[in-house]
């Protein structure tokens, strides 16, 4: 996937927001109201972090447990409760990411990087399954495909689509086989609708061999 970090950081923001949401679950009202700020905060990045990061970026949020939780502290700092504007925003990613202190007081993940050369595609099937109660606003190789929650399920349990060329007049049909088994090639996420371009799984060509390389 072209932009499998910025994806990937998409959803650790929500795993990162959810353990938050479980924290906030179990407050006293005076104790949330102590941490009015906090949590608004937290929304504010949750919803809107992505519309300033991109993949390079994406990948090195990805280093640290909890890249919700640095990015917010740094708009609090830099913004208090104003309203948002991107400039402010950008900001706070830039200032973080140019500390050197970020490191020493936010956790590391143990291994957030794979192992140099390894690619797994990400299948439509996983992708799916990844990120239910969305819709799927799909380009493929057989034509446009639009899923709500519902017809993403149907689709997991086997039932086909229906694909068109830009023309819902020519639509065909698209089986689950054939779709579920596609690499997602690009994904962004927008108004609670992915929008994906899927292509047929090609097989990698293992790396040829330089030259004249002499093995230790």
């Amino acid at each position: 996937m072209e932009n499998k970090h910025q994806v990937l950081l998409f959803d650790r923001l929500r795993e990162n927001y959810a353990d938050f949401a479980a924290e906030w679950s179990s407050m006293s009202a005076s104790e949330l109201i102590g941490k009015a700020e906090e949590i608004y905060a937290t929304r504010l990045v949750k919803e809107h972090l992505m519309r300033h990061v991109d993949e390079e970026q994406a990948k090195w949020f990805l280093r640290f447990q909890n890249p919700l939780e640095i990015v917010r502290d740094k708009w609090i700092e830099e913004n208090s409760m104003e309203i948002m504007h991107d400039e402010d925003f950008s900001h706070a990613v830039w200032t973080v990411m140019d500390c050197q202190d970020t490191e020493s007081f936010y956790t590391l993940m143990a291994d957030a990087d794979p192992p140099p050369g390894r690619y797994e595609p990400v299948t439509v099937r996983e992708f799916i399954e990844r990120h239910p109660n969305v819709s799927f606003d799909m380009m493929t190789p057989y034509g446009f495909a639009y899923l709500t929650p519902e017809k993403a399920n149907l689709l997991l349990s086997g039932q086909n689509v229906k694909g068109h060329p830009d023309d819902i007049e020519y639509a065909m049909e698209i089986t689950a086989e054939e779709l579920l088994n596609q690499e997602v090639i690009r994904a962004n996420f927008s108004g609670d609708v992915w929008h994906m371009l899927s292509d047929e799984i090609r097989e990698q060509a293992p790396p040829a061999l330089d030259q004249g390389v002499t093995m230790c």
